[in-house]
């Protein structure tokens, strides 16, 4: 059932089971509004726009005193003690002698607790909620528990958001690269990745091997932490400010949730051999890819698999003759700490923060407060004596622009798949699309080069590349750089040791650490041996290129 409504709404309610204070409460563009009490005693509390997530609407059952109420629970997740936590209101409504009447007025403010969420930078391209989201999860990525963390914690967050959406959960390697080879991206609002870095490169690899790939790799993407490898998803918190260790799978979930579009860099990559690969994360050899990829075996232990490899590799420091050439980017700083990142968010302001230690007791925050990791069921939140009354889901109030609009519609589908039939590795990417030279020809006059015997040479364009390796300290999701971190072969073993032992942004000012943005690179191995990686994945020891496409990428976030 839909309600016409308009921002802002006041109303008096009284909040279930928490004493007999009716409370004035008010929903606007900037979030939501509680107050109760005089001028001399009024208490006060404000949950911003951006914090809120949903509402349902429910009943009383037939013995309550009152059963002809309704109620309107709202969910948000405010930061409390640097710390997302769960927060539920449930609202009591009574100003009708009749169900039907008090019903109507829940569904009112229902409509506009979702109204005002999703007007919440409007002003940005966001998901369409009519439309689905297609939901990608990797049963086996790292430790195993990604279909786990979506059926515990994801689905009750989109439950609450009312976030319609689609799972396929992949069952085997490719996969998902071949299912968006061929998806209709029309028939979907963007792509969710529940699973670790891996997962992601399939997905847009497999967007390059489409026809209309310039348009398709444009589609929105989300990414929730399920594997052994969540570098992107910490990069995105780390640039919104986001608490991220404290509850990954949450702050990354309420991304979704909040669906804008935010430009990420990519960078297309071309091999010796001709073929074109996209990446989104970072490219190198020596010490770090050798962990990465060495330490497969112990992914079984999540991320901690990579500290316990990189003490191995220190004590046997293994060495790489190559070539690299690079295009340095001229306008960009390299001093830590004057990064740019995304305008920090506001906070909502609790109760507690208003009163006095004495006066805690009495106030609106007793209603539940919890973290997700506490729960099982989150619905049991919800007062078991109050039954959920289901309805349609809300339809946004603003249809917003659709990226996925003109790339495969039904027309075309048919067409788009009988190209792809007669080969699943065709390339669509033709050679003009780089506008850097062959790798059989010289790079231009402008371009760098160094030779030597290397430790490691890693880019990466993101500032984390793990959970808790803080990689490039400089590094936005949109800023057109890829860092490069080099470590020539004469670096003492006790700076690798620091440097490999606490990744934490510091190790860019060690002695023997170069650090570098640039525009543009080449890597030419020279001897037979080494670990080429390209977002963690393995890809042939061999001359290899990649130039970024600034901004191409986009994700979904708060």
């Amino acid at each position: 059932m839909e309600v016409d409504v308009s921002l802002p709404m006041e109303g008096v309610f009284k909040l279930y089971r928490q004493g007999r204070d009716p409370y004035q409460v008010r929903i606007d563009e900037n979030g939501l509004t509680l107050s109760t009490g005089g001028n001399n005693n009024e208490r006060k509390e404000e949950v911003k726009a951006s914090d809120l997530v949903g509402c349902v609407c429910m009943k009383a059952p037939p013995e309550e005193v009152q059963a002809y109420s309704a109620f309107f629970t709202v969910f948000a997740y405010p930061l409390y003690d640097n710390k997302r936590k769960r927060r539920t209101l449930c609202f009591q409504v009574t100003h009708e002698d009749n169900f039907e009447g008090n019903f109507e007025i829940a569904m009112k403010w229902r409509t506009a607790i979702h109204q005002a969420r999703r007007k919440h930078g409007v002003s940005e391209p966001h998901l369409d909620y009519n439309q689905k989201l297609l939901v990608l999860i990797n049963p086996n990525s790292g430790s195993g528990k990604a279909h786990q963390k979506y059926k515990r914690y994801v689905a009750a967050v989109f439950g609450e958001a009312e976030v319609q959406h689609k799972v396929i959960v992949t069952e085997r390697a490719n996969h998902a690269k071949e299912l968006v080879t061929k998806l209709d991206l029309t028939s979907c609002s963007g792509l969710v990745i529940i699973s670790g870095d891996g997962l992601l490169y399939e997905v847009y690899n497999g967007l390059l091997k489409r026809p209309d790939w310039e348009q398709a790799i444009q589609f929105p993407v989300g990414i929730i932490p399920g594997g052994s490898g969540n570098g992107l998803a910490r990069s995105i918190a780390h640039w919104l400010s986001e608490p991220y260790m404290a509850s990954p799978v949450l702050v990354s979930t309420l991304n979704i949730v909040h669906g804008h579009f935010s430009p990420m860099d990519l960078v297309l990559l071309e091999t010796a051999a001709g073929k074109r690969l996209l990446s989104f994360l970072s490219v190198g050899f020596g010490i770090i890819s050798d962990i990465d990829i060495e330490s497969e075996r112990l992914r079984i232990i999540g991320e901690s698999r990579f500290a316990v490899w990189a003490v191995a590799r220190v004590a046997n420091l293994r060495r790489y003759h190559a070539r690299i050439y690079f295009k340095r980017a001229t306008s960009v700083s390299t001093t830590s700490g004057q990064r740019r990142r995304k305008p920090l968010l506001e906070r909502s302001q609790t109760l507690e923060e208003d009163l006095k230690q004495s006066q805690a007791s009495n106030t609106i925050h007793n209603s539940r407060s919890v973290d997700l990791q506490d729960s099982e069921l989150r619905d049991s939140f919800l007062d078991p004596s109050l039954s959920l009354v289901k309805d349609e889901p809300l339809q946004p109030d603003h249809a917003c622009d659709n990226l996925g609009e003109n790339i495969s519609s039904e027309d075309n589908r048919n067409n788009l798949e009988a190209k792809l039939s007669d080969e699943e590795e065709v390339d669509n990417c033709e050679r003009s699309c780089f506008t850097i030279p062959p790798l059989d020809q010289k790079v231009p006059e402008d371009w760098e080069v160094m030779e030597d015997k290397f430790i490691m040479m890693y880019g990466s364009y993101q500032s984390y590349i793990g959970s808790d390796v803080f990689i490039s300290p400089d590094s936005t999701p949109d800023d057109g750089c890829i860092y490069l971190i080099i470590i020539k072969g004469n670096t003492p073993k006790s700076t690798i040791a620091r440097l490999l032992l606490g990744i934490d942004g510091s190790h860019v000012n060690l002695p023997g650490v170069e650090y570098i943005p640039v525009e543009a690179l080449r890597i030419e191995p020279l001897c037979p041996k080494g670990n080429m990686t390209v977002d963690g994945e393995v890809v042939p020891w061999a001359p290899l290129q990649c130039q970024v496409l600034a901004k191409k990428g986009c994700i979904l976030t708060r």
